[in-house]
């Protein structure tokens, strides 16, 4: 079984909770007791996206299990630098974190984040994200393929929903997908249940946000929760009594 830090990613709603720079820690500690799992840092959007900073930002949340994002500006992130100086961002914050995202795209540095990763035997997402429009059932397929070559341990597609066909196309692909865990998210007004729903097809992670969020569609972690603990109330998401 894969786990992310100390957390099983087993058939339980697993939240992960997206923060940008200088995220509150009494909000974060209270949405962790409320049943979110993860921190994901979007280091691509601290100011300064350096070591020294998002180091220290990171060591303050070392209570949780921590997922280090530093999102290029094609796939919807903040990182507009050197690929080269992202990989060397990476290797210099991976000693504080628990898992690693790096996108299937960065072909230039994917290996080196990949092989730095799992040096230290963190989880490592290979990522995909479209912002237009939800790819066909035999791109989507190809995307498993590509994570396998990358030796990627956890394959999240992130796509833009544009219709209630391009849900469910996720639907069927999260389904399908027994040999290579996924996270599959759909972005956008008609995505929106994928956060709530895709984790009962297998979907690994779920993400929220504290603040504002990352990208469209999301719920609040608030709102998250306690739809979560309606839904899935064996599983322990939402045991909190409020944030």
């Amino acid at each position: 079984m894969l786990h992310l830090g100390s957390i099983p990613l087993d058939d339980r709603p697993r939240v992960v909770i997206a923060l940008r720079d200088t995220p509150d820690v009494t909000g974060v500690r209270a949405a962790l007791e409320a049943g979110a799992d993860v921190l994901e840092f979007r280091v691509d959007q601290f100011q300064p996206p350096q070591a020294a900073h998002a180091r220290d930002v990171l060591r303050r949340f070392a209570f949780a299990p921590r997922l280090l994002t530093i999102r290029s500006a094609r796939e919807g992130g903040g990182w507009q630098g050197d690929e080269q100086e992202r990989a060397d961002l990476f290797e210099a914050l991976i000693p504080d974190a628990e898992a690693v995202d790096i996108e299937l795209s960065a072909t230039s540095i994917r290996d080196r984040v990949v092989a730095a990763a799992h040096a230290a035997n963190l989880l490592v997402i290979g990522s995909y994200h479209d912002f237009d429009a939800t790819p066909a059932a035999d791109a989507l397929n190809a995307l498993v393929e590509e994570a396998r070559r990358g030796g990627v341990d956890l394959l999240k597609v992130a796509a833009t929903c544009r219709t209630p066909e391009d849900l469910r196309r996720l639907a069927r692909f999260t389904l399908d997908q027994a040999s290579m865990p996924v996270v599959v998210i759909g972005m956008g007004a008609h995505g929106t249940p994928s956060r709530l729903f895709f984790p009962a097809l297998g979907s690994r992670l779920t993400y929220t946000f504290l603040g504002e969020p990352t990208a469209p569609g999301q719920l609040h972690c608030e709102d998250m929760l306690k739809y979560l603990g309606t839904l899935y109330p064996a599983s322990g998401t939402g045991k909190g009594k409020g944030m």
